[in-house]
């Protein structure tokens, strides 16, 4: 896959000239326009871009969808990383340090993943600080548009938040929403990583529109990939086996990693033998799926002028301004504009350990985003905005299954939002503290991206499939504990961490 890990991971295994590499991506080279902040989420819908998988029906979640929760992910080069809302937050020292004591292995603590951090950046931003690396791929920025930030700060300040870098290690504090932007625009896995040296490298060769269906072994020895390529009919396609002469690195994203090994033969045995696929090794393959969860909770403030309205504030002039300086309204995504990182006391207030993120989102929503809020009624001078109460050390597990009925098709997947009474205890309590909500009013439960824990359950801390040769995953999905913020930065480190482990070892 060549997707947010994918792109990083091939970049860095061909730097030195003396690795072949080869990615398999799904998609397409990604649209001009999905760089464009304003203009991206009219692309989340397009299945050129973007493949969109429904939730078995949640108990506690989306129940005004009828318990279905939509989750999309990046079809494209640079995955994700293509089609998110460009939000780059590292996330709590301590959630990597908890995957050191998980696995046992201290390379995964904060301090010692810190270089690899720096080594992704390339910090413009307004907290310089021997934290930040300045010489990386993916440009950090703030930019200046940013509607109603300096209110959102504020009333952190009121209510005893200090303001602090989101990066830097992250705090217990209010902070302004940090972005994978350069000039106004997407700094994605692909136009970071990838872009600046496809077609300039004889080792590195990227085919697209190329769907790997299963992986090839001769024992447990992984050799090899089946995959189904689009061919130049618009009725046909090929199918072709390709060889790998090292090894093989799965970066299918959380949820199409595990499918691929479940489909390949490495899975639960009670799965393997319902879907009638040959076993190659019993793991608990698609077990143990977390996912941040959100409440939406609705605002009406009295001064339309402040806020992000897309389409008042998306016009020719703002286009020319945008083009020339890359700034003002096309460079917002959605509106989104200060966070913050909290602790409540139903997890315990633990130092600088923050179980909610809160987003604001300056704008009345974008239809692609959000569904419309028609029960809000609003004068003249009035606008309605929105924040989150995101979840992010969920307790609640789902998982991803195999379709009986279709085993190519997409998984099935159960994401238990909210089922751990602690989630739905954490969700309640920030919303009753932070909010005018009332009794009656039930807020709604929006998706954020996850992860789907691998190391411990299949694989080594070096993120090779246990009990199988020539087999790694590195993504998202290997995180034994999610990330307790926005994942983009951290998936980074975990490509930049596996690209050095890997040539190490063959270096050896």
């Amino acid at each position: 896959g060549g997707g947010t890990a994918g792109c990083a991971l091939a970049r860095r295994l061909s730097d030195s000239g003396k690795h072949s590499v080869l990615v398999f991506e799904a998609g397409n080279i990604p649209h001009p326009e999905l760089d464009v902040p304003a203009l991206a989420s009219t692309f989340l819908s397009d299945p050129n871009y973007t493949k969109t998988y429904y939730s078995v029906r949640q108990r506690n979640a989306d129940l005004e969808n009828g318990g279905v929760t939509t989750y999309r992910a990046g079809r494209t080069l640079g995955g994700s990383s293509s089609v998110n809302a460009i939000h780059f937050n590292r996330g709590n020292a301590a959630r990597y340090d908890e995957w050191a004591e998980i696995t046992g292995d201290s390379s995964w603590r904060y301090e010692n993943l810190l270089k690899y951090f720096k080594r992704s950046e390339n910090y413009t931003g307004v907290f310089p600080s021997d934290q930040h690396g300045r010489d990386g791929p993916i440009t950090v920025s703030l930019p200046k548009y940013i509607p109603l930030l300096n209110e959102w700060l504020g009333a952190g300040q009121f209510l005893g938040y200090p303001i602090s870098d989101p990066n830097g290690p992250q705090r217990i504090s209010f902070c302004p929403a940090e972005y994978s932007k350069r000039f106004g625009r997407r700094v994605s896995s692909y136009t970071g990583y990838l872009k600046p040296v496809l077609g300039l490298r004889r080792n590195l060769k990227v085919m697209l529109n190329s769907v790997v269906n299963k992986i090839i072994f001769n024992g447990n020895q992984a050799i090899g990939v089946q995959l189904q390529r689009s061919s130049t009919s618009r009725f046909s396609t090929r199918n072709d086996v390709v060889f790998a002469r090292k090894e093989i690195i799965i970066s299918a994203g959380a949820i199409e990693s595990p499918a691929l090994l479940m489909r390949s033969g490495i899975g639960p045995k009670g799965m393997l033998e319902n879907a009638k696929i040959r076993p190659v090794k019993y793991l608990n393959v698609g077990l143990n799926l977390q996912d941040h969860v959100g409440v939406r909770l609705d605002f009406v403030i009295n001064k339309t002028s402040a806020a992000f309205i897309k389409e008042r504030d998306l016009n020719p002039e703002t286009l020319r301004y945008y083009n020339a300086v890359g700034d003002g309204p096309y460079s917002s995504y959605g509106g989104y504009s200060g966070q913050a990182f909290i602790s409540t006391t139903s997890q315990g207030n633990l130092t600088n350990n923050a179980n909610v993120h809160l987003l604001y989102l300056a704008s009345p929503g974008d239809p692609n985003l959000y569904a419309p809020r028609p029960n809000i009624q609003t004068a003249e001078n009035e606008v309605a905005t929105s924040a989150y109460v995101v979840v992010v050390n969920p307790l609640s597990r789902g998982s991803v299954r195999l379709n009986l009925t279709d085993i190519d098709g997409s998984p099935i997947i159960d994401l238990q939002y909210l089922t751990h009474p602690e989630d739905m205890r954490v969700a309640i309590d920030v919303s009753k503290a932070r909010s005018p909500i009332s009794s009656n009013q039930f807020p709604d439960c929006e998706p954020f991206p996850f992860g789907l824990a691998l190391i411990g359950n299949a694989m080594r801390n070096t993120l090779q499939v246990f009990g199988i040769r020539g087999l790694r995953v590195v993504d998202a999905s290997i995180m034994p504990l999610v990330a307790n913020s926005n994942l983009q930065a951290t998936v980074y480190a975990i490509a930049e961490k596996a690209s050095d482990m890997i040539l190490q070892e063959w270096e050896s």
